[in-house]
């Protein structure tokens, strides 16, 4: 598998695997889940046991939503560093490097990596 790279909504700039983020899984617009911790170039953030977390949706399902035509669908990241407070409601565009340039998370660090799931009404 190839990897998921992404440019971050606040800045600008390109997020390289081991940024501090936070990641946010969209569909039309709204936020069904959160990862906050370090990037693992897969689309997902390190958890603290050494691997990743995982998104409750299937793989592919996340997969359809970065891929489709619908900018509210798909995933958003913003570097921690950038953060200011303001939930994205469009995908992040992506890196033509493949997150494989210099990092841009300024040294952030995220001492409690998480996953947060979020109930849809």
């Amino acid at each position: 598998m190839g990897c998921f790279s992404f440019i971050c909504k606040e800045s600008g700039l390109p997020v390289s695997e081991g940024d501090a983020v936070r990641m946010y899984l969209l569909k039309n617009g709204k936020v069904v889940e959160e990862m906050r911790g370090h990037y693992d170039l897969y689309g997902k953030v390190y958890n603290h046991a050494g691997g990743s977390f995982e998104w409750d949706m299937d793989w592919l399902d996340v997969c359809d939503l970065i891929f489709n035509e619908n900018d509210g669908d798909g995933i958003a990241v913003i570097l921690e560093h950038y953060f200011k407070d303001e939930v994205p409601t469009t995908q992040s565009d992506g890196d033509p490097d493949q997150g494989w340039g210099n990092p841009n998370g300024r040294g952030w660090k995220v001492d409690l990596p998480m996953h947060i799931r979020y109930f849809q009404s």
